[in-house]
């Protein structure tokens, strides 16, 4: 009877860990949009007001969420593009935002200021409907995984009983 206890209890904190996990797995995730769109506003506000080159942008953007990423030191020592590819198992973010964001790489320093600016604008306003609907998604999400982790723990504890 003791080791059933100790397997529950186990399984119980396995659960509310996994749970724990999956939630900030979520947070991380609008973080990371959230980081991404302010670096595309720094990088137009860069362009429009000081006709910063494309590599000096990156020394001058600080963002919590795409250091952990080891986007920008990436960014720092590499291209848009090859710094987003080489942190791709780091960066949480679905298919739909990375080819946004690769689209807006391969575009970046590549024509005219006032392009530029363009380009940056038509990005930025993609990047802000991903980020506000993954806003609004993630505590629906949040609400789901521990739903469901929780659920799954219960019934392999109910099992294993």
């Amino acid at each position: 009877m003791l080791l059933k206890g100790c397997g529950s209890l186990t399984l119980l904190i396995l659960t509310l860990y996994l749970c724990y996990q999956a939630s900030s797995m979520e947070k991380r995730r609008v973080r990371q949009t959230e980081g991404f769109l302010l670096l595309l506003r720094h990088i137009k506000a860069q362009i429009s007001c000081f006709c910063t080159p494309v590599r000096d942008i990156f020394f001058s953007f600080e963002n919590e969420a795409l250091e952990r990423s080891g986007f920008l030191c990436e960014a720092k020592k590499c291209d848009f593009v090859s710094a987003l590819n080489l942190c791709r198992d780091k960066i949480y973010l679905d298919t739909e935002e990375i080819n946004l964001l690769l689209a807006f790489g391969e575009e970046l320093g590549k024509s005219y200021r006032e392009e530029q600016i363009e380009n940056c604008d038509y990005y930025i306003g993609e990047l802000e409907g991903l980020y506000s609907k993954r806003r609004e998604e993630q505590p629906k999400k949040t609400r789901l995984y521990r739903s469901l982790v929780l659920s799954c723990g219960l019934m392999i504890i109910i099992v294993f009983l």
